[in-house]
């Protein structure tokens, strides 16, 4: 092969890499090189903003996470599962993954480190609620029904808004394990049910969230502004030395959303399961 030939590909060989890097921090998984001797050569823009960091500060750094470490010696395709604390969005867990990478002879160079954000999916599937609110009756007993019942009876005579709030609060594993979430568990509770007036109704999905169902709300502006109250409410009850606890809220409306109460429910947590995948506080159906 002729110096022409070897220098064509090894420009064409640049160009694809740096394609390929640019493809890679348009990605929301997360991408890291790490080199033998675990210094990081390369990482996409996804791992640096989890780490706070700018791409330059990580590259050169050993482990720039210590849960790597367990990647080197793991055997291949093994995964490691690990809650990291993050700059902007506190405690996250995040599976990792790890392959070899290879020069052109076979030889082992350097490991290619992916990770996932699994933190919607463990919230989704771990609602924590007080262990004192056994009594909250479920959606699905005859009480819960008949109360949701009058209430959509009365608000369509009044032509009035019924409010049907899904919600839920999970928080981080290391906290949850040791038990160290019940006094902020507590103090949410309490809080949610001194808002709740005495007309409106609280209850349990089978989830394990909460259902609350507002009545007499006049205008879409009241459901907005009761929404926004209840959730600042919970936030001011976030414990001061443990990772904050995620409060999510799904809201259905009748009747824009539905008429009928099952209806009404399905959609609410329909809300707030997309509120938990996407990370966001608020979703209306």
């Amino acid at each position: 092969m002729s110096d022409n030939t070897t220098m064509q590909a090894e420009g064409e060989n640049a160009v694809s890499s740096h394609n390929l890097m640019q493809l890679m921090d348009t990605l929301d998984e997360l991408v890291m090189v790490l080199s033998l001797d675990g210094t990081c050569s390369w990482c996409n823009l996804a791992f640096a903003e989890l780490l706070g960091k700018t791409r330059e500060e990580l590259q050169g750094r050993a482990y720039p996470l210590s849960q790597l470490r367990e990647l080197m010696v793991a055997e291949p395709q093994q995964s490691i599962e690990a809650w990291i604390e993050t700059a902007a969005k506190g405690m996250r867990l995040i599976r990792f993954r790890a392959v070899t990478g290879q020069d052109a002879e076979g030889c082992v160079e350097s490991l290619l480190i992916t990770g996932r954000d699994m933190t919607p999916l463990y919230r989704l599937q771990h609602p924590l609620h007080v262990n004192g609110n056994a009594e909250l009756l479920p959606v699905t007993a005859p009480q819960t029904a008949a109360r949701i019942e009058h209430a959509l009876q009365r608000a369509k005579r009044a032509e009035e808004y019924v409010v049907f709030l899904a919600l839920q609060i999970s928080g981080a594993e290391p906290a949850v394990t040791e038990n160290g979430y019940s006094a902020s568990l507590e103090r949410m509770a309490t809080a949610l049910q001194q808002k709740i007036r005495q007309g409106d109704t609280l209850a349990r999905l089978d989830s394990g969230a909460y259902l609350i169902v507002l009545e007499q709300v006049d205008c879409p502006e009241a459901i907005a502004a009761v929404v926004d109250k209840l959730s600042s409410t919970l936030s001011e009850n976030q414990p001061a030395d443990l990772p904050a606890l995620a409060v999510n809220i799904g809201v259905a409306i009748s009747p824009d959303d539905g008429t009928e109460a099952l209806e009404l429910v399905d959609r609410a947590h329909q809300a707030l399961q997309r509120a938990i995948m996407t990370d966001e506080q608020i979703c209306y159906f």
